[in-house]
């Protein structure tokens, strides 16, 4: 499903209404520098954040990250990466980096919405018990789903943040295709701030470990609220521009 996002991904850029200031190769080299930047930097987040619960030393911590390496990722590590690699590419190719940024965030929404259907296919960012009919049971015992849930029906954490980002990726495009251009920065900062929102609030539901909490917050809930306060921030500036 990742692959398949990424795909999905190349196809939108590859097909949309791009700025003439971004080539073809460019556009295959700023998503395969930032997707490969992304994916090492969510791996290392998550390995810092479960540091200790990977093994008794340091070797036996290591072996378990590459073991592990097809799950266990913290998105918010891959966008900080990610979006170091892209800023780095744009400076040294002398591109702006808000307008492209801003040509790349539908696409980066659409390629998280078929991640989340491959973490519902894997049974892993788990949501909680849910009461009713509102959940969804895991039955495979080789899911990410501890075995104490399976066959219980649980909140679709991932389905609800594949569908959110999926209407992400609707908004943007739509911003994208107004008639009147807007300032470079503001879908980059549209997407920041609607996804944090989602993210903050499928938090509440999630069942899985999620790293210990701060003033009842999980970390990807302050996380969201930097990152809401970040696009605040950039959205202030372009209108004062």
């Amino acid at each position: 499903m990742v692959a398949l996002g990424y795909s999905a991904a190349i196809f939108y850029l590859l097909k949309s209404r791009a700025s003439s200031a971004i080539t073809r190769e460019q556009t295959a080299d700023l998503v395969f520098y930032s997707a490969l930047s992304g994916i090492l930097g969510a791996k290392v987040v998550f390995a810092v954040t479960y540091w200790s619960e990977l093994g008794p030393d340091l070797i036996s911590k290591l072996l378990y990250v590459m073991k592990s390496f097809k799950y266990g990722f913290v998105f918010y590590g891959g966008f900080a990466a990610g979006a170091a690699a892209f800023f780095v590419y744009c400076r040294r190719h002398k591109l702006n980096f808000l307008k492209a940024a801003d040509y790349f965030a539908p696409a980066l929404a659409l390629a998280h919405g078929f991640g989340r259907i491959g973490c519902f296919m894997a049974g892993c960012c788990y949501g909680r018990p849910s009461p009713g009919n509102l959940g969804m049971a895991f039955t495979d015992p080789l899911s990410e789903v501890p075995q104490a849930y399976l066959g219980v029906p649980l909140y679709p954490t991932q389905l609800i943040e594949a569908a959110g980002n999926f209407l992400i990726f609707g908004g943007l495009v739509w911003l994208s295709r107004r008639e009147k251009p807007l300032p470079g920065g503001v879908i980059l900062a549209a997407y920041m701030l609607a996804y944090s929102i989602l993210r903050f609030l499928v938090e509440f539901l999630r069942g899985d470990d999620r790293g210990g909490s701060w003033l009842g917050l999980s970390p990807a809930q302050i996380l969201s609220l930097l990152v809401a306060s970040a696009a605040i921030f950039i959205i202030t500036i372009v209108r004062k521009k």
